[in-house]
């Protein structure tokens, strides 16, 4: 036996299985959406929800910016300053 012989080790057999059930399933659950009308249908409902949670996180997003931005102006800029809008113009 050589030295390269002996310093190789084989992976793991249950690594691999694992894996490779682990991607049957993926496959097998695709295929099941993909496939069926109940799964097109469920696909379509998904997108739909997914598309309303964007828009509900954009508009968190914005009011908290903008919440944000009154905060940081109405603590650091005096009422009579002329650069007020500059910390919107930044954010």
């Amino acid at each position: 036996m050589t030295m390269n012989e002996r310093d190789y080790q084989q992976p793991s057999s249950a690594s691999g299985v694992a894996a490779a059930l682990l991607l049957g399933l993926l496959a097998g659950a695709a295929a099941l959406l993909l496939a069926t009308k109940p799964g097109r249908q469920f696909l379509e409902q998904f997108s739909d929800r997914t598309e309303e949670w964007k828009a509900q996180a954009a508009a968190a997003v914005a009011a908290s910016r903008e919440t944000l931005v009154s905060s940081v102006e109405a603590e650091t800029l005096p009422a009579s300053d002329s650069s007020s809008g500059r910390v919107r113009e930044y954010l």
